[in-house]
């Protein structure tokens, strides 16, 4: 503003500037709200197959989206049985969360499998979407799925899919590791340990840890190196060690996310 029409404007007055030009074009984020049934509706009656469901609380109004489309249920059945699930912020005026649960094709390609859409990531959330994405799209043996270390997804995981693996992402666990533990080369050795397809390969990076800190050993250990260590996963998991499928998701509808 000021380099090109030579106003200063602050930041809160800029924002709401936005916000108004943003509802005169588009119409306020609450249309869209009281517009979503019909939507639906013509989604289910386009796209054979589909399941869109839609929760609503005590006072009518809005809490859970929930949508798959009918070439995602199908085509899940030709991909990996690995389900990669996150959930991130919607930036728009009434906020809220956009979940996602994708896969990978045969071609290795990124395959998005269903969405949802709630006020936050808890308990009650996690499990209604996991509950409609089984509904919609069955299970599958030796089935895998691989999130962060929400403590939302993995007690929906456990109530829902039971008989899942549930994975962790190495990047998330890394940043976590790092965070508590400040130490030079803990980066380089924990990926090492993480990718190593040897067992013995994998003690030698584990007593390498270690010896920097004891502590980093038990608390990779209390985790469970069956959850994010390649060579003891209990499942195959296709080389998908990370949640970065997902998060490219993410990045893709980041300008609807606005």
């Amino acid at each position: 503003m000021k380099k090109v029409l030579g106003v200063t404007v602050n930041y809160q007055k800029s924002w709401r500037a936005m916000q108004n030009a943003r509802d005169e074009v588009l119409g306020p984020a609450s249309d869209s709200y009281a517009l979503l049934s019909s939507n639906c509706h013509v989604l289910k009656t386009n796209n054979p197959g589909s399941v869109m469901k839609i929760m609503k609380d005590s006072e009518n109004r809005f809490k859970f989206l929930f949508v798959t489309y009918g070439v995602s249920i199908e085509g899940w059945k030709h991909c990996r049985p690995v389900i990669v699930v996150d959930g991130t912020f919607l930036n728009a005026k009434h906020g809220g969360i956009l979940f996602v649960a994708c896969a990978k094709d045969g071609n290795n390609g990124i395959f998005p499998l269903a969405f949802g859409v709630g006020e936050s990531e808890n308990n009650e959330a996690w499990e209604w979407f996991f509950t409609n994405l089984k509904e919609a799209i069955g299970g599958r043996e030796e089935l895998c799925i691989v999130s962060n270390r929400h403590l939302s997804i993995a007690n929906a995981i456990k109530r829902v899919y039971p008989e899942a693996h549930h994975g962790i992402c190495m990047h998330h666990l890394k940043e976590n590791l790092i965070k508590c533990y400040m130490v030079a080369r803990l980066h380089d050795l924990f990926f090492k340990a993480a990718r190593s397809y040897h067992h013995s390969e994998f003690e030698k990076y584990m007593s390498e840890m270690s010896s920097l800190n004891p502590k980093i050993k038990y608390y990779l250990l209390e985790i469970g190196p069956g959850r994010w260590a390649r060579c003891l996963y209990p499942r195959r998991r296709y080389n998908i060690q990370t949640s970065n499928i997902v998060e490219s998701i993410n990045s893709a509808v980041k300008e609807a996310r606005e």
